[in-house]
């Protein structure tokens, strides 16, 4: 719990009272300013200049989920389709059986990819809203401005200068974690190079910027495994196989990651990679593993006992009743319902979203949506049979500070990083009560804050 003296929950913890009045700490902080890197300055989302602080119980939670419900996705096309290659095509790929024996292909090789869960943390504790996985997932840049967030509160060090608050720094435990895959999938080499597909990042100014600042970072951790290589890109078609190679000029490349929302695979990137000449978390099945109805495919299996007793009930407690949008009888708190009756009579309690969107994309919150607009959504759902209805699971309000830099409640998202067994750390997202929309996203308004965790 994130509580003050006064059991208000706040971003502060045990702090709140030691910092609430401070008036000379910025509300939102200046990007541009010198200790942040290049790629970051005029960062499009606002910033908030305190942090969220967290305890041991908050950290363990967000770890234990990152990394087991990740774990537990992979398990679906096994445990629910008994791997029909047929029953697949027509939930995922529209019918498309030649484009899911590719898929499956993929998805055999058991690959680790990244993931970022979207949760919010209720009277229940927190709850998982979605399973963002693959390599576009963002949210890491926070850590980029940590420097310039701590040096604003120097009580979070204690007086021997050790700090009390640890930040993890998302961004390079996923630097170590790309060069750990690569080796597993392609072996060790002297040389490791990766190619980043970015065809739908800005203009080639911003490309290059991004490339710098990856490269960079790259080759510092490369250069912990004693191995050299670095970061390229360019157009995805120049990728050719020489001789069982993947190849980009003059260059073996031994590892993609595609940055865009849409997956481009040429024939020469995925025969590579079905020889195990490179690591590509982006495979073709992606798109089963990122789907946002397998949520309610947990439940469904957990409620059946499929996984094992500890996963069944970290399902059940974690994830909120989620269903596919069809005309059908439905079991909501122990009691029978027809779906779509119950959708229209009680739109309050439910959220409608698409099963693939993304940055807040085709989401209908009930509550903050008029009769008219929630029977839009609903015929939407219905033509389209793609939408999942999930209970509304309600954010604690949590007192932080606004833009005038004063402490009001806050409805919060949390961010939180898997990748494989290891947990990544976790980011906020923040919006002002009274302004509350329903959607808390850093690309419709929310602020963005960093998350310390208690270090001793």
């Amino acid at each position: 719990m994130i509580k003050n003296t006064t059991e208000e929950y706040t971003i502060l913890s045990e702090k709140f009272l030691e910092f609430e009045g401070n008036k000379d700490i910025p509300a939102r902080i200046n990007t541009n300013h010198d200790s942040v890197p290049d790629v970051f300055k005029s960062y499009k989302y606002p910033v908030s200049g305190w942090p969220v602080l967290i305890n041991k119980q908050m950290t363990q939670e967000l770890k234990e989920l990152s990394v087991k419900i990740p774990g537990l996705l992979k398990q679906i096309p096994s445990l629910y389709f008994n791997e029909d290659i047929k029953k697949i095509a027509e939930f995922y790929f529209e019918g498309d059986e030649m484009m899911t024996e590719f898929a499956m292909l993929c998805h055999k090789k058991d690959l680790e990819i990244g993931c970022r869960l979207d949760l919010t943390y209720t009277e229940d504790g927190f709850k998982v809203l979605e399973a963002n996985i693959g390599s576009s997932i963002g949210g890491w840049q926070i850590q980029s401005f940590e420097s310039l967030i701590r040096n604003n509160h120097p009580e979070l060090i204690n007086k021997d200068k050790v700090c009390n608050y640890m930040g993890r720094n998302t961004l390079q435990i996923y630097m170590k974690f790309l060069i750990e895959q690569i080796i597993k999938q392609v072996g060790e080499n002297s040389i490791i190079n990766i190619f980043m597909e970015m065809s739908s990042v800005g203009d080639e100014s911003e490309k290059r910027q991004n490339l710098y600042f990856f490269d960079d970072l790259f080759k510092q951790e490369l250069a912990n495994y004693g191995v050299i290589g670095g970061a390229y890109t360019g157009d995805i078609n120049s990728l050719i196989l020489i001789d069982g190679n993947l190849c980009l000029g003059d260059k073996f490349i031994h590892g993609l990651v595609i940055l865009t929302m849409d997956m481009n695979v040429t024939p020469s990137i995925f025969r590579a990679f079905m020889m195990d000449k490179i690591y590509l978390p982006d495979h073709l099945g992606l798109s089963m593993l990122g789907d946002k109805r397998n949520l309610s495919i947990l439940l469904e299996l957990a409620h059946n006992g499929k996984f094992s007793p500890e996963e069944n009930a970290l399902i059940l407690k974690n994830i909120p009743w989620t269903s596919f949008i069809e005309n059908k009888k439905i079991f909501f708190k122990d009691k029978e319902y027809n779906l779509l009756d119950l959708l229209k009579t009680d739109k309050d309690k439910f959220v409608i979203k698409v099963a693939r969107g993304y940055q807040g994309k085709d989401v209908f919150i009930g509550k903050f949506s008029s009769g008219k607009e929630w029977e839009e959504a609903l015929e939407i759902a219905l033509k389209n049979d793609a939408f999942i209805a999930q209970e509304f699971s309600d954010s604690l309000d949590f007192s932080a500070p606004n833009r005038q830099n004063e402490w009001t409640p806050h409805k919060l998202i949390w961010g939180a990083f898997g990748f494989g067994d290891c947990y990544g750390g976790v980011w906020v997202r923040m919006s002002e009560e009274r302004t509350d929309v329903g959607v808390i996203n850093s690309a419709t308004g929310a602020v963005e804050a960093i998350v310390f965790e208690i270090a001793n």
